[in-house]
């Protein structure tokens, strides 16, 4: 759905724009490549994600990140992969987090590319591995002072009997996300850049108009909608992929936080949490050749069917779920 600009639509901009970018074709003008793929390693150098009990993330994602790069290279040499970082270091030797991430989204943009991963792991608020909590046994009598003041004295009262016992931290499994749908300014300033080919709006065929004007901010609208729906979709197929591998899955979802990432990357975009470091055995599965080898293969599997969908018949692509969640 269009939204007002400056509180009301301007229909014969819209016509304009409809007719000057062939808004029909922008689905159905020709098939859709996937010709540069952005891997993102998350976290890194100064910011060492989630902690488990033998791995940092920012490690983790490093490993399954090159191997994922390299996987793409192998099935799909004419695809070019960018990656945001190769070492443990922030992007651009940024000092803080808000200029690593703006890093992040730069290297994308500027590298045209057509699908934009990041990589992450997850973890439940408890400690990882388990940790220890206290429960009632039983009750003994005990001499214990009550009230207060004058009235303070002492009373025979039923004191609870407490035990430790250890609680396994249990959570695993899979969940990707894409970028907020209504928090998508700078999204739509992003793909305002570039346009469908992967060229800069002021360097294509097309007419060039203000990206400040509202021909501009309906264009960006219309393919807000696009690369939301393409990223719904490989997340989908991401989701899926996992599951058929035996991994449980939380689904595809939106955070009502904003992810600066995706939400800066003027393409299709998720990020997958590939599954927690919180839970020991998820956490040796995640840093074990063979668990990361089955991570990269679930991905490129979802990058595949991705790649034939779009590639194939852009006018016959697979809606993702409507049901998309939220947390």
């Amino acid at each position: 759905m269009l939204r007002a600009v400056s509180g009301f639509i301007f229909p014969f901009a819209f016509l304009f724009l409809c007719s000057s970018f062939q808004i029909g074709g922008i689905s159905g003008r020709k098939p859709i490549k996937v010709r540069t793929l952005i891997i993102d390693p998350g976290h890194g150098g100064l910011y060492p994600g989630t902690r488990g009990l033998i791995s940092t993330e920012k490690d983790v994602t490093l490993d399954i990140s090159l191997k994922l790069g390299e996987a793409v290279k192998n099935k799909f040499p004419d695809m070019k992969v960018v990656f945001t970082r190769t070492t443990d270091a922030c992007v651009n030797n940024a000092t803080n987090l808000h200029d690593d991430l703006h890093g992040r989204a730069e290297i994308a943009n500027q590298a045209k590319g057509d699908l934009f991963i990041s990589i992450h792991c997850n973890s439940t608020r408890q400690p990882p591995g388990g940790y220890y909590e206290k429960r009632v046994i039983g009750h003994k009598k005990k001499l214990a002072y009550v009230g207060r003041g004058s009235k303070k004295r002492k009373k025979w009262i039923n004191a609870p009997i407490y035990e430790s016992y250890w609680v396994k931290n249990m959570r695993v499994g899979t969940e990707t996300y894409v970028w907020k749908a209504d928090r998508n300014t700078k999204k739509g300033d992003a793909i305002n850049e570039r346009d469908e080919n992967g060229e800069d709006i002021t360097d294509s065929s097309e007419e060039s108009f203000d990206l400040s004007s509202p021909e501009a901010r309906m264009r960006a609208q219309l393919y807000e909608k696009k690369y939301f729906d393409n990223s719904a979709l490989f997340a989908t197929l991401v989701e899926q992929s996992f599951v058929t591998a035996g991994r449980e899955s939380y689904g595809v979802k939106q955070r009502d936080v904003g992810i600066q990432v995706l939400q800066a990357t003027g393409m299709p975009s998720v990020l997958i949490e590939v599954g927690f470091l919180s839970n020991k055995e998820e956490e040796e599965y995640l840093n074990s050749n063979d668990g990361q080898d089955e991570v990269v293969q679930d991905i490129m599997d979802a990058l595949k069917r991705y790649k034939d969908q779009l590639e194939g018949s852009p006018d016959t692509i697979e809606a993702a779920p409507a049901n998309t969640t939220q947390q």
